[in-house]
């Protein structure tokens, strides 16, 4: 049996997956490996410090299939794989970007669409092989329907400007108390605002059985279904899949959304790992 190494990489963290010869899985993490975030000198000194300590011996490996964040172009898909060919000298090394990761771990060889849900959101149509159709994701600022940063944007306008229900609004202020001051500084001068955006998501996440938090997650899967899914040509005619955590945890809100626009729902997943493993171990 070949020696296989999966690797699901987003900008902030990337989770593996060793096969050994025996089938024996080994899971472990780094730092996210988005090449527009990192340079190629801290993606070696990661590779050196986190991925080869895990592997016996790197000259082993057969295959290593990366889905990563960022990786659409060619351009970074070969900057990505000229440098992992430094450390895996006899691996056939496949660079993807995570929404064909995505699309194959939700659809396997079957086309449909398939729909990232998490800080962000992206989607596509598949078919089976490849990524046929992709409405621009073009990121938390000017987009991200449907995810936490979406989410996350909409409770904390509403709760600067007073507009949550009162006992919402009290339950707010105890889980993330601060002035206004303190949460627009934190969003316009800290680091990686969209994760600052996407974290109060989790409030709706967690409380989702309130009428009103439940309004919010349906209202931000509306406009993700009539900005990205309702744009793909015959989208009625193929099942849709989600992976991410705001998809999964706030699963039957989106089935409800997808019913009303005539989508069936095939699979919902939180992570992709376990099912890229799958997909490539039938390969």
């Amino acid at each position: 049996m070949s020696i296989i190494l999966i690797a699901d990489s987003g900008s902030t963290k990337t989770d593996w997956c060793l096969v050994n010869e025996n089938g024996v899985k080994k899971k472990f993490t780094s730092k996210g490996m988005n090449p527009y975030n990192i340079s190629q000198e801290n993606l070696k000194t990661e590779i050196e410090t986190a991925v080869l300590p895990e592997i016996n011996n790197s000259k082993t490996l057969n295959y290593l299939y990366f889905y990563g964040a960022g990786c659409s172009s060619n351009v970074k898909q070969d900057e990505m794989k000229n440098t992992f060919s430094l450390y895996f000298l006899n691996a056939h090394i496949e660079i993807e970007h995570d929404l064909l990761g995505a699309a194959r771990a939700t659809c396997g060889r079957e086309a449909g669409i398939c729909a990232i849900l998490g800080t962000g959101s992206n989607s596509c149509m598949y078919d089976g092989k490849n990524i046929k159709e992709n409405v621009p994701a073009l990121g938390y600022v000017l987009c991200d329907e449907g995810a936490g940063t979406n989410i996350g944007k909409v409770l904390l306008r509403n709760y600067l400007r007073h507009l949550m229900p009162k006992d919402i609004e009290e339950q707010f202020a105890n889980q993330y108390p601060g002035e206004e001051t303190d949460f627009l500084n934190r969003l316009y001068r800290g680091e990686i605002p969209n994760y600052y955006l996407a974290s109060f998501a989790k409030f709706a996440m967690d409380n989702q059985t309130h009428p009103y938090l439940r309004w919010i997650i349906e209202e931000a899967f509306e406009t993700f279904f009539k900005n990205q899914i309702l744009r793909y040509s015959q989208y009625n005619k193929y099942p849709i899949s989600v992976v991410g955590s705001v998809g999964y945890l706030a699963r039957d809100i989106f089935c409800n959304v997808a019913q009303r626009h005539g989508l069936k729902v095939k699979n919902i997943i939180q992570a992709p790992l376990d099912a890229l493993l799958e997909y490539h171990s039938q390969n």
